[in-house]
């Protein structure tokens, strides 16, 4: 567990933001020891006290971000404050050096933290200003004899880097964005029909059941099978059932409403998660389920039913649970089967 996990408990590793937090606390960690060290080194051991002044500065600097950040400051703005500073510190350094020792290498840690932090629009711009000036300076310094050999051989070199890294690194940025989202999106959503997966319906549940403990809210699920789903794998194909169930999921969505959960709950069993929805609203929303399912045709001529079970907490109940929950939308779903199908059976109390 990462250390900083204790400022903030709510991030979790799957959360588009943790690598990003873990980021700025180890470039503050970095900035703290290096600013700290170099300070005391050039105090007790070069005898540079202007420069330690400046060193000191830095690990303020850093201290402050750091404490902003541990109380819960804007990932965002810290993520500027942090690129900024880093910006500072470099071009101090530069400066100092006067472009001597290689000291111009430094700036090439800049494009990775930039566009991991801000992204790949803000990350061209910071860079690019900064690889602009860097390069303006160095060639103000070929002009001045400055020692090192320096030649203009070099300026193009650097000039060159500079250009390669903007460029791979933008292009690193965004194909890394963009496979994260996917990978979210692949790891919540069920590959056959393209709603929500068991695994986010549970872990989305429980937050819910939390959250309707707290307003005092109702929260409903809603657990569908299909009706004699053997009987039209066994009659038409594994392959035409696919596309049935495919249709009942489409189906599904469209009779819920903008904030309900639709997801495939294993094999021919859908759940449906209904935020701040009592059992009356819940069967309504079932009915319309059943009505559609009953009016149209889902795959040339094959046409499906489904029994539908269920249960609802009140939010006032600290013993409800997401497994009680669900047994009890289990139960009444068994009960839908029982009755003949093609129908809906819900938990009509306050509470489970």
């Amino acid at each position: 567990m990462k250390y900083w996990r204790k400022y903030h408990p709510t991030i979790s590793a799957d959360d588009p933001r943790y690598h990003q937090v873990s980021l700025i606390y180890s470039v503050l960690l970095i900035m703290l020891i290096y600013f700290g060290l170099i300070g005391l080194l050039n105090i007790t051991l070069f005898d540079a006290a202007d420069i330690a002044v400046y060193d000191f500065s830095g690990f303020a600097l850093a201290a402050a971000i750091y404490f902003y950040v541990s109380r819960g400051g804007n990932f965002k703005v810290a993520g500027w404050i942090v690129t900024l500073t880093l910006v500072f510190v470099l071009l101090a350094f530069i400066h100092l050096a006067e472009g001597r020792n290689y000291s111009l290498l430094w700036v090439t840690i800049l494009p990775p933290i930039a566009f991991f932090l801000l992204g790949p629009t803000a990350g061209t711009w910071v860079t690019g200003l900064v690889f602009a000036y860097c390069g303006w300076f160095l060639y103000k310094l070929l002009g001045q004899g400055i020692p090192g050999n320096l030649s203009l051989g070099a300026f193009f070199n650097f000039a060159e880097v500079a250009t390669a890294q903007i460029f791979l690194f933008r292009y690193y940025e965004r194909s890394r964005r963009e496979a994260y989202e996917q990978l979210q999106k692949t790891s919540v959503t069920d590959p056959l029909t393209g709603i929500f997966n068991r695994l986010h319906l549970d872990n989305t549940l429980k937050t819910l059941l939390a959250v309707s403990k707290r307003d005092a809210q109702p929260t409903s699920v809603l657990l569908l099978d299909v009706d004699h789903f053997k009987r039209i794998n066994d009659e038409y194909g594994h392959i035409a059932g696919d596309k049935v169930l495919v249709a009942i999921a489409r189906i599904m969505t469209e009779a819920t409403r903008d904030g309900d959960l639709v997801g495939r709950w294993g094999g021919e069993e859908f759940l449906i998660i209904c935020p701040k929805t009592d059992a009356t609203q819940a069967a309504h929303i079932a009915d319309r389920v059943v009505e559609k399912l009953n009016s149209q045709t889902l795959l040339d001529d094959i046409n499906a039913t489904v029994s539908i079970g269920i249960a609802t907490a009140s939010g006032s109940n600290e013993s409800d649970t997401a497994e009680t929950l669900l047994q009890t939308a289990d139960k009444n779903l068994y009960q839908a089967k029982a009755d003949g199908r093609n129908t809906v059976v819900a938990n009509w109390d306050a509470s489970i």
